[in-house]
């Protein structure tokens, strides 16, 4: 019968002793790092010493709600077999039954609570210098598993995504699940204090303790790390993104071990790279009464409830309360930096009144740990690293497509946002670099592209935009160009054939067109033209009842 690990303090095999109730393995004194994934099938493993272990039921416990293929696991058993040194100094743990599964081969002793005191936690050895984590990883862990098992076969990638989507959180865990399989360890290498683009090569040499006594310290770098076998991380490479491309390209072409996970804003542009574009969590969808229960099922969710729970002991989410968080989710995008700040508000406003307040702007979201990295600590803080980041004319489009509500073509941000000191061409450029910087999302899974901002993002443009002094400009263009939009409807044939759901996707549009058109700065004659037009063209489509 086997047995079960936990309700013992500590299986001992070997020189190791498993504590499961603390998901510990310890070497003698020492813990050591082993990834969540082969932590499970150990403990699933030693649960049934000498007996088989089906691949299936392995599967099943370590991945309960996802369905991966068989070459996952196998993954993850090589990287426990490497950790514990099975068949090394004539040492045998799991045993291979091919076709099957796996068995536990070797003695173990299970220790009852009252028998063992609880073992000393010594300093963290020298495989890695990644930091424990404060918060857990949630929604991601699909996106872990193929990001692992992608970096066994391709030896760079980079996770792209907005400022506050959780890149760096998402990278530490990849690094602790692969700790195990790599000989010379795993290594963060964080270049958000790293000013200077000189200093990216000497930031990598400081965190491998490396003596760089060149006058090139990138050819310095890549000798020493010639023969390794080994995982760098670059983190936060946007600011000083051409220096950290240049240092991987030498790494990847001076060695054949070491691999690089990078996390940035854009991508390095190397050849070879693999870019995983960062998604938002997601959050139950618009227009949906949802129980606490059903809520909880999507991820944005569960991370506002765990970090309102962290910041009031008191707080449960109700039935009546699960509508407002799904819908305090999705004002926020599913940003986890965002939806973090706004659960640190739950104790003074409630749920209802964050949803509520949330129309206002920014200010809810001030509300970051005094930890946090500065461009962490608001999310003002992290879209201002971002905005600094791009050149003078980046800025002045990305201020100006925040007139767009909701989602937007490329035509129409040429026609709106040029025409005032930027030609057509110039300004597709810069939508197309805002996109590839993280700042805009694109859709391209109908015929046309659609772009669009994040709400946080757009509030932030939006402010900008009010500072330029240009906002009554660009509402002017942005009523103008829906107005002839469907204006050219009942005169041109190529558009006249329309009907009203081919605009759907603008009614947000033009409904803000004709708010700002009847607005007191607006103009009344645009308005007339565009709710005309709007009437007697498409009836069907209701624009103006939110007016």
């Amino acid at each position: 019968m086997p047995h079960d690990v936990s309700r013992h303090r500590t299986a001992a095999f070997g020189p190791f002793r498993l504590v499961a109730v603390e998901r510990l393995l310890l070497d003698g004194d020492r813990p050591m790092r082993l990834g969540s994934r082969a932590l499970d099938i150990l403990i699933a493993l030693v649960e049934c010493p000498g007996e088989l272990v089906t691949k299936r039921d392995l599967m099943a416990i370590v991945w309960p709600d996802t369905t991966v293929v068989e070459a996952n696991l196998t993954v993850h058993v090589a990287a426990l077999r490497r950790a514990l040194g099975d068949d090394h100094d004539g040492n045998r743990y799991i045993a291979n039954i091919p076709g099957r599964g796996y068995r536990f081969v070797a003695a173990v002793n299970f220790i009852d609570r009252d028998g063992t005191p609880s073992p000393r936690l010594a300093a963290k050895g020298a495989s890695d210098n990644l930091p424990f984590p404060q918060t857990r990883l949630i929604g991601r862990d699909e996106t872990v598993t193929n990001l692992v098992c992608q970096l066994t076969t391709q030896r760079l990638v980079t996770i792209a995504g907005p400022g506050g989507i959780g890149k760096t959180l998402l990278a530490l865990k990849i690094g602790e699940e692969l700790i195990p399989a790599i000989d010379d360890g795993v290594w963060l290498i964080d270049l958000a204090p790293v000013a200077d683009r000189l200093l990216v090569p000497s930031a990598l040499a400081s965190v491998l303790a490396l003596d760089i006594r060149s006058d090139d310290p990138t050819a310095g770098v890549v000798a020493a790390v010639r023969d390794r076998r080994m995982l760098l991380i670059f983190d936060n490479c946007e600011h000083v993104i051409d220096a950290a491309a240049a240092l991987a390209a030498g790494i990847l072409r001076g060695s054949s071990g070491v691999k690089i996970l990078a996390t940035s804003r854009e991508p390095l542009r190397l050849a070879g790279e693999h870019v995983h574009r960062l998604s938002r969590l997601a959050s139950p969808p618009g227009s949906s009464t949802l129980s606490a229960a059903e809520a909880l099922e999507y991820p944005a969710v569960q991370l506002f409830v765990q970090r309102a729970a962290a910041s009031s002991s008191a707080f449960e989410l109700t039935d009546a309360d699960a509508p407002f968080a799904a819908e305090l989710c999705r004002k926020l995008d599913g940003v986890p930096l965002a939806i973090e700040f706004a659960a640190a508000r739950v104790d003074t406003f409630g749920v209802r009144g964050l949803a509520a307040r949330l129309d206002d702007g920014l200010g809810l979201l001030n509300a970051g740990r005094r930890a946090a990295p500065a461009r962490h600590q608001t999310i003002g803080a992290a879209l201002d690293w971002s905005y600094q980041l791009l050149s003078p004319d980046e800025q002045l489009v990305f201020r100006r497509i925040a007139i767009f509500v909701g989602s937007f073509t490329l035509e129409a941000a040429a026609a709106i946002v040029g025409n005032l000191g930027l030609e057509d061409d110039e300004t597709i450029e810069h939508v197309i670099a805002l996109t590839a910087k993280s700042l805009l999302a694109a859709d391209v899974r109908d015929t046309a592209p659609r772009l669009r901002l994040f709400e946080t993002t757009r509030a932030y443009a939006l402010a900008k935009l009010v500072e330029s002094g240009e906002s009554d400009v660009i509402g002017r263009r942005h009523a103008e160009y829906y107005r002839d939009l469907l204006d050219a409807a009942g005169r041109d044939p190529a558009i006249a054939d329309r009907t009203p759901g081919d605009f759907a996707l603008d009614v947000d549009n033009i409904r803000a067109a004709l708010a700002w058109a009847f607005s007191s700065g607006g103009d009344a004659a645009i308005g007339a033209a565009l709710a005309a037009a709007t009437a007697s063209l498409f009836p069907g489509l209701a624009v103006a009842k939110r007016l």
